[in-house]
């Protein structure tokens, strides 16, 4: 048996149960086009925004995060642990590229 994750997002992932075990899939491209967007847009505003978000995330990236490295990054107590922070920028700068917001790069 088949189904979304979120039954209302089109972009949400698709969970395949069969007899042994699931599988989840999830069609990213719209992910990859709107970070691309705003790669654009942060190259043109660079100097105007005193904030900028650095990626985004779909779910499936988020569980194959904390399957590959343990990092819960929709824990509560994710955001104020800079050590987990900075190893999530690097993580999406060596292997999720495409899905980054600005053109900031990781030290």
């Amino acid at each position: 048996m088949d189904f979304l994750s979120q039954e209302n997002n089109k972009n949400s992932f698709i969970v395949k149960d069969t007899s042994k075990d699931f599988v989840l899939e999830q069609d990213v491209s719209a992910y990859r086009e709107y970070a691309a967007q705003q790669r654009e847009l942060d190259s043109v505003a660079r100097n105007g925004r005193t904030y900028r978000s650095f990626a985004i995330i779909p779910d499936i990236v988020a569980i194959d995060i904390l399957t590959k490295y343990g990092l819960d990054i929709h824990g509560p107590e994710f955001m104020s642990d800079p050590a987990s922070l900075r190893k999530l920028k690097q993580i999406i700068e060596t292997d999720y590229p495409l899905l980054k917001t600005s053109n900031v790069k990781v030290l």
